[in-house]
C-alpha cells in the first residue's frame, strides 16, 4: 500500500471518494469530492485553522485510498454506501436501525388492498409513511377504511366467483368486492379516492365525493348519498384539525439541523397540500467532522434513501456542498424534478426555524437520555462492585463463552461492555488451535491464554491492549479455577467470577470458586449479569454457525487430487453436483474437457473411497 505522502502527491483531479484509514486500517472517514486533488490536500493544510473534530480526524489518518468516479453524482451515491457499510467514526451517521411503519396500497392488484408494512419495495405498489408511532398508522388506516371501505385481505378475487363476504363488510371496513357487492370500476374509484387522501390531497377528494353524491342524489339513491355526505362531514372534521402552513397546495419537506460540539441532530417537516402532516427528527451518531453544509448532503442522501417519498421541493437550512449533484440524484429517484431551496425569509424561512428548532429539542433530549442511562449505568456497576465486593469499579468487563461442534469449529467469544454497554467494535473471537477434541475448560485456558499474551506482547489492538476491570466466564466454579491458573501463571491480577446458570440455561448466580453470589434477589443485577452471559453465547455461536456453515457448503471436489480450479469448474458445469458427478461413469466424467481417462478413473476412485 502507498504511503500517505506518495497518495497525496498522486491525488487525480477528477471527482470521486476518498477512504481515510486508522493505524489498524479501520476506515474511520468516507468523503466525496468534485476534485479529488483539491479537496483531500485541504485536510492537511494550515492545521491551525481546522476545527476540534478535523484535528482529532486528521490525527488519526494513517492511510489513505480512493476511488475515481465519471461525476459528483456518482461520487455522492458511493459515498452513501460506503458510509452505511463500513459505518465510519468520523462521519454522519443516520442510524436508523427502526424498521418504521408505511401504509401500502397494492395498486398493482387487480383489486388493490391496503396494509400496514414495515419494508418498503419496489413492488408497483404505493406506500405513504413514514410514520414515527404504529398507533398512527393504525389509526391512519381505520378513518382510511371507514371512510372509503378498501378490501385489507388477501383473498384471491375473481369476478366470475363470488365468496362469502367477511365479518370487514358487515361492520362497514370492506365494500366485499370479493362476493361481487361492488363492480370493479366503483372499487377502482375507492381505491383513486384513498390514494389522494393519503397524498393529502384532501380538496380532490372532498370535489370527487362532491360529485358522487350530487350524482346519487340526481338518481334518487338516497341512501348512497347520505353515505358519501357523512364520508365528507368526517374528513372536513379531520382536515380542520391539521395546521395551515399555506394556502397552496404545496408538496415540501423542510429540513434543519442543529448541533453541539460533537454531533448533529436533523428535523424533517412534511408539508403536503400545505399542511403540516407529520414530523421525524433524528440524532447523528458519530463525530460528524463535516461543515453544515456537508452535514446535511450527507443527512439528506442517507434520509431519502430509506424514505421513498420524495415531494416536489425541500427547504434547507443551509446550501448542500453538491447542491446540483444532489438535485439530479433526487430527481432521478423522484422520478421528476425535485427543488432544492434554501430560503433566506418568508414563510418558508420560518418553516426552517421551526424545524431547527424541533432538531434542538431532540438534540437535548437525547442528551437528557443519555445522562440518565450513563447515571443509570453507574449506579449497577457500583452495586455489582459491592456485591462482588471488588476493589475497583468494573468499568470495562470482558466476558467470554465457549461453543462446538463436538470435535470441529471449537471456538470462543469475547465480548466487552464499557460503563455497562457493549462496545461491539471491541468483540473478539476465536478458533481453537491446540485445543482439537471437545474440552471447555481447556478452550477456556487457550483463549485466556492467547488474549492476554496479546497484552503482554504491547498489541497495537485496541481490544488488547488494556485490561479490564473484570472477567466473567461462562460457567461455574471449575471454569472459574482453570482461567484463574492461566492469569496467575502470566502474572495477571484481575478479578474472575463465572456465570452460572439454572435450568432455564439463564445465569442465576455469580460464582468465583471459593464462593457464590445469588442474582435472584436483585432484578436489575440479574438481567445485566444475564444480557452479559446472552451476548457473549450469542457472538461464540454465531462464529461457529458462520464455521459449520463454510464446511457444509465445502465440496467432495475441492478435496480430488489433480483437480485444479479450471477442471472443477468444467466438472461443476458437465454434472451440477459432486452428488451427480459420484453416480457418473469413468467414461462420462473422461468427456470432460481437460480430464481424460487416466484422471477420470483416478477421480472416480477417490470418489468412491469418500
Amino acid at each position: 500500500m502507498a504511503s500517505l505522502k506518495e497518495t497525496l502527491n498522486n491525488l487525480p483531479e477528477s471527482p470521486g471518494v476518498y477512504i481515510m484509514r486508522d493505524s489498524e486500517g479501520t476506515i474511520i472517514y468516507v468523503g466525496k469530492a468534485k476534485i479529488l486533488k483539491n479537496r483531500v490536500r485541504s485536510y492537511f493544510r494550515h492545521s491551525e485553522d481546522r476545527d476540534s473534530k478535523t484535528a482529532m480526524l486528521v490525527s488519526n489518518i494513517y492511510s489513505l485510498e480512493y476511488i475515481v468516479t465519471h461525476t459528483e453524482e456518482e461520487a455522492l451515491i458511493l459515498e452513501n454506501t460506503l458510509i452505511k457499510r463500513h459505518k465510519p467514526k468520523y462521519n454522519i451517521l443516520l442510524k436508523d436501525d427502526k424498521t418504521y411503519p408505511h401504509i401500502k396500497i397494492t395498486v398493482q392488484d387487480e383489486f388493490p388492498r391496503v396494509e400496514i408494512t414495515r419494508r418498503v419495495k419496489k413492488d408497483g405498489a404505493k406506500y405513504f409513511g413514514t410514520f414515527v408511532k404504529m398507533s398512527a398508522v393504525r389509526d391512519s388506516v381505520e378513518v382510511l377504511r371507514k371512510l372509503f371501505p378498501v378490501r385489507t385481505c388477501k383473498r384471491a378475487i375473481s369476478t366470475q366467483k363470488t365468496q362469502r363476504p367477511c365479518l370487514y363488510y358487515q361492520i362497514g371496513l370492506c365494500s366485499a368486492p370479493c362476493a361481487g357487492k361492488i363492480s370493479k370500476e366503483e372499487y377502482m374509484e375507492l381505491v383513486k379516492k384513498a390514494l389522494a387522501f393519503l397524498d393529502g390531497r384532501h380538496d380532490d377528494v372532498i370535489d370527487m365525493l362532491n360529485e358522487e353524491m350530487n350524482r346519487y342524489a340526481e338518481e334518487l339513491k338516497f341512501e348512497k348519498a347520505a353515505v358519501i355526505r357523512d364520508r365528507i362531514k368526517s374528513i372536513n372534521e379531520l382536515y380542520k384539525k391539521q395546521s395551515v402552513y399555506t394556502l397552496k397546495k404545496e408538496e415540501r419537506d423542510v429540513i434543519a439541523l442543529y448541533s453541539d460540539n460533537w454531533h448533529y441532530a436533523a428535523s424533517v417537516l412534511a408539508i403536503r397540500g400545505g399542511r403540516l402532516v407529520g414530523k421525524r427528527a433524528y440524532v447523528l451518531e458519530g463525530m460528524g467532522a463535516e461543515e453544515p453544509g456537508k452535514a446535511i448532503e450527507s443527512f439528506l442522501v442517507q434520509y431519502y434513501d430509506s424514505n421513498p417519498e420524495i415531494p416536489k421541493e425541500i427547504a434547507l437550512q443551509h446550501e448542500p456542498e453538491s447542491f446540483e449533484a444532489l438535485s439530479g440524484l433526487l430527481s432521478k429517484r423522484r422520478g421528476s424534478k425535485v427543488n432544492i431551496v434554501v430560503p433566506k425569509r418568508g414563510a418558508k424561512a420560518e418553516l426552517v426555524n421551526i424545524a431547527e428548532q424541533n432538531a434542538k429539542e431532540e438534540l437535548e433530549l437525547h442528551q437528557r437520555n443519555v445522562l440518565a442511562m450513563q447515571a443509570k449505568s453507574m449506579e449497577l456497576l457500583k452495586k455489582l462492585k459491592d456485591t462482588l465486593r471488588l476493589e475497583e469499579l468494573p468499568k470495562v468487563i470482558e466476558a467470554y463463552d465457549i461453543s462446538n461442534t463436538g470435535s470441529t469449529e471449537i471456538v470462543s467469544s469475547m465480548v466487552v461492555f464499557k460503563e455497562g454497554h457493549p462496545d461491539t467494535k471491541s468483540y473478539r473471537r476465536f478458533k481453537m488451535k491446540a485445543i482439537t477434541q471437545q474440552n471447555d475448560y481447556g478452550s477456556m485456558q487457550e483463549t485466556l491464554l492467547r488474549r492476554f499474551n496479546r497484552y503482554l506482547s504491547g498489541s497495537n489492538d485496541e481490544a488488547f491492549s488494556t485490561l479490564p476491570d473484570l472477567i466473567l466466564v461462562d460457567g461455574g466454579a471449575q471454569h472459574v479455577s482453570v482461567s484463574k491458573e492461566v492469569l496467575e501463571d502470566l502474572g495477571i491480577d484481575i478479578p474472575i467470577w463465572g456465570m452460572a446458570k439454572d435450568d432455564r440455561h439463564r445465569s442465576h448466580r455469580l460464582v468465583n470458586g471459593v464462593t457464590g453470589v445469588e442474582l435472584r434477589r436483585d432484578n436489575d443485577l440479574l438481567r445485566f449479569v444475564a444480557s452479559i452471559q446472552n451476548e457473549a453465547h450469542r457472538y461464540a455461536l454465531q462464529y461457529n454457525k458462520n464455521l459449520r456453515r463454510k464446511r457444509m457448503q465445502k465440496s467432495v471436489i475441492d478435496e480430488l487430487e489433480g483437480v485444479g480450479p479450471v477442471r472443477k469448474k468444467a466438472l461443476i458445469k458437465a454434472f451440477g453436483s459432486a452428488k451427480k458427478l459420484k453416480e457418473a461413469s469413468v467414461e462420462e466424467i473422461a468427456q470432460v474437457k481437460g480430464i481424460g481417462p487416466n484422471l477420470a478413473e483416478k477421480i472416480k476412485k477417490q470418489l468412491e473411497s469418500k
